[in-house]
C-alpha cells in the first residue's frame, strides 16, 4: 500500500478544523439537534441504553446508537454542543480516511487526495459532520459496505481477506440498522442490485449469503430489537409498518417532494464540483470502485425519488460514492484538480465561516440556547412549558422539564402521538394533560403565538418569535 500523501493529512485536518469551528460558533438547532442531544443526555443520566427517552417519554422513533455513543460523549465532556456533535464529526473524519485508504490500496494517492477533498469540500457533507443527526453515521456504514463491496469485486479468486472483509461489512449492517433501522438494508440490497446491473455479474450478491454476518446482524441488532419489543409491544408494528412502510409509500408523514429533488440535492449538495466535473469521462475506463459506487448512487437516487419521504439529509450517504467518481473523472484527465477548481472547493467553509455574520443570528432563532441563557442567568430553577416544548434547552441546562400537552405534540415524536394512549396505560407517560395538575415552577414558557396574559406573579425575561418565557416570583408560585 502506497504512504498516506501529506496532502490527504492536511486535508483532514483542515475538515476537523471546520467541523470545530461550526460545533463551537453554531448553537444546536431545534428541533432535531436538540432533540436528539436531549434523548442523549436523558440516556446518560438514566442509563437506560435500550429505550431511548425525550422528557420521560419512550422516544422508539429512531434505534439507540446515535445516543448511546453521544451519551458516551455527555459523560465525558458534559452537555455541551460539542459533546452531542462529536460522534457526527468523528463518523465524518473516518468516512474520509477510508476513502483514501481504498484509494491508496490501489496504488493511487492522486485519486486519494481527490476524492477527500471533494468529499470534505460538498457542503451538505460539511454542515452534516457537525451536526446531532443519524446520517452521518448512516453514511459511515454506508461507506465500508461499499468499499468493502468494491474491494471484493476487484480481488483476484482466494482472495485471503475475504472473511476479514465481510467481518467488517456486516459489522457496519448491523450498526447502520442500530443507527437507522431498516432503511440500512435497504442500503445494502439496493445497493448491491445496483452494482450487480451495472457489473453484470451476480459476484455483487455473493457476499449476502455470507452467514456468519447475518448471525451478527440478527444476534445484535435483533437482540436489540427483541428487548425494545418485549418493553413495547407494539414497536414492531410501528418499526415496520409506520416508520417505514407507511413513510416510503404514503404521504402522511407530510415530506413528499416533486421530480427533481434528488438531482437538485446532489448538484447543491456537492457544489460547485457537482457542477464543474468532467461526467462525460469515459466509463470503459473507470475502475471496480466507480462502478460499485456508481451502483449505490444509482439506488439513492432510485429509492429517494420513489419514496414519498424525502429530506435533503437522508441522501448523505451517496456523497462519498459520488465524489469517487468524481474522482476519478478527474484522473481521466491524468491531473489533479484545477486550480480554479481546487480554489472554488472553499465555497462550503467560506460560507459556513464568512456568513456567520448572518447565518448565526438565523441559527440562534432556532435553537433553544437563547432560552437557557435567559434562565440560566436569572437564576435557573425548574421549568415549565405549556403547549410547548424546546428539548435543546434542557439539554444545555442539564436538567428535565415538565411538559404540559395532552397530545404530545411539541416532542416532535410520531411515536408518542401516535401511542401516547397506551403509554398512559403503562405509566409511561409523565407529561400533564393541564397546567393545573402541574407543579410549581420558577419558569413558565409558552409559543408567542398562543402566550396570552403573563401568569401570576410572572415577569418577562425571554421573547422570540416563537417563545415567551416568565420567572415566577416565588410568593406566587
Amino acid at each position: 500500500m502506497t504512504p498516506t500523501p501529506r496532502a490527504v493529512w492536511l486535508l483532514l485536518a483542515c475538515s476537523l478544523a471546520l467541523s470545530l469551528w461550526i460545533t463551537f460558533a453554531y448553537p444546536l438547532l431545534d428541533p432535531d439537534e436538540g432533540r436528539n442531544a436531549e434523548v442523549a443526555r436523558e440516556m446518560a443520566v438514566g442509563g437506560d441504553v435500550v429505550i431511548p427517552h425525550l422528557a420521560g417519554v419512550p422516544y422508539l422513533d429512531k434505534p439507540p446508537a446515535l445516543f448511546a455513543l453521544a451519551a458516551v460523549c455527555i459523560r465525558l465532556f458534559g452537555p455541551t454542543p460539542f459533546a452531542a456533535r462529536l460522534p457526527a464529526m468523528l463518523a465524518s473524519l473516518v468516512i474520509l480516511f477510508l476513502l483514501a485508504r481504498a484509494a491508496r490500496g490501489r496504488g493511487d494517492p492522486a485519486q486519494a487526495t481527490r476524492v477527500v477533498a471533494l468529499t470534505a469540500a460538498a457542503p451538505l457533507f460539511a454542515v452534516l459532520s457537525a451536526y446531532v443527526i443519524f446520517d452521518a453515521l448512516l453514511a459511515l456504514c454506508v461507506s465500508v459496505v461499499w468499499l468493502g463491496l468494491a474491494a471484493e469485486l476487484e480481488a483476484a479468486s482466494g482472495d485471503a481477506h475475504v472473511t476479514r472483509r465481510r467481518a467488517f461489512m456486516f459489522a457496519a449492517v448491523t450498526a447502520g440498522v442500530l443507527v437507522k433501522g431498516p432503511i440500512m438494508l435497504a442500503w445494502m440490497f439496493g445497493g448491491s442490485l445496483g452494482v450487480a446491473a451495472l457489473t453484470r455479474s451476480r459476484r455483487a450478491f455473493a457476499w449476502l449469503a455470507w452467514w456468519p454476518g447475518w448471525l451478527m446482524v440478527f444476534g445484535v441488532a435483533g437482540g436489540w430489537f427483541a428487548l425494545a419489543l418485549r418493553r413495547h409491544p407494539e414497536y414492531a408494528h410501528y418499526a415496520f409498518v409506520e416508520e417505514s412502510m407507511e413513510r416510503m409509500t404514503s404521504k402522511s408523514f407530510h415530506r413528499d417532494q416533486p421530480w427533481w429533488f434528488v438531482p437538485a440535492v446532489f448538484a447543491g449538495g456537492a457544489l460547485p464540483w457537482s457542477l464543474a466535473t468532467p461526467w462525460s469521462a469515459k466509463r470503459g475506463l473507470w475502475s471496480m470502485h466507480a462502478r460499485v459506487a456508481l451502483g449505490f448512487v444509482l439506488f439513492a437516487a432510485a429509492f429517494f425519488s420513489l419514496s414519498h419521504s424525502k429530506l435533503v439529509t437522508y441522501l448523505l450517504p451517496a456523497f462519498p460514492a459520488l465524489a469517487w467518481i468524481a474522482a476519478e473523472a478527474w484522473g481521466q484527465r491524468r491531473a489533479a484538480l484545477p486550480k480554479p477548481l481546487a480554489a472554488a472547493l472553499l465555497f462550503a467553509p467560506l460560507v459556513l465561516v464568512g456568513g456567520w455574520p448572518w447565518l448565526g443570528p438565523l441559527a440562534q432563532r432556532e435553537s433553544g440556547a437563547a432560552l437557557a441563557k435567559a434562565i440560566r442567568t436569572g437564576g435557573g430553577g425548574a421549568v415549565r412549558y405549556e403547549d410547548c416544548y424546546t428539548p435543546g434547552t434542557d439539554y444545555l441546562l442539564a436538567q428535565r422539564s415538565t411538559v404540559v400537552s395532552a397530545t404530545g405534540t411539541p416532542l416532535t415524536s410520531n411515536y408518542a402521538v401516535r401511542y401516547r394512549e397506551t403509554l398512559r396505560a403503562r405509566g409511561q407517560w409523565p407529561l400533564l394533560d393541564s397546567a393545573a395538575a402541574a407543579p410549581a415552577a420558577d419558569v413558565i414558557v409558552r409559543e408567542t403565538r398562543h402566550a396570552g396574559e403573563a401568569p401570576a406573579g410572572g415577569h418577562e425575561i425571554f421573547r422570540s418569535r416563537r417563545l415567551v418565557a416568565w420567572r415566577i416570583s416565588p410568593t406566587a408560585r
